[in-house]
């Protein structure tokens, strides 16, 4: 039998670099401690995953000793690999906050 090869376009607007799963401060959606894990993160988004169910569009904000960043949930999808988990692509409000530099710096990316 013959092999196939299914090539999917790829729907985001910068390559994503992984990370070691850890926040570089405090993370909160909607005003709510949330423990999140980050999974993946570009310039201007950050992929995590959290075992509660949000809407899009909610406002979420990391918040590091110097600096607040402020954050929305672009989509999301339940993750079906693991047990009531769901997957969220967050983007930042302000066109000037680099997560992957801020995470760098905290030595939060892989």
């Amino acid at each position: 039998m013959g092999q196939y090869q299914v090539k999917l376009k790829e729907k985001r607007l910068s390559a994503r670099k992984k990370l070691t799963g850890l926040m570089p401060g405090k993370f909160q959606i909607e005003g709510k401690d949330v423990s999140a894990r980050p999974v993946d993160i570009s310039n201007h988004g950050l992929g995590i995953l959290v075992a509660k169910e949000f809407k899009t569009g909610s406002l979420a904000t990391l918040q590091m000793k110097d600096k607040k960043i402020e954050l929305k949930i672009m989509w999301s999808q339940q993750d079906f690999g693991k047990n009531d988990m769901w997957r969220y692509g967050l983007g930042t409000l302000d066109g000037q906050d680099d997560l992957e530099k801020i995470f760098e710096s905290s030595g939060c990316l892989k």
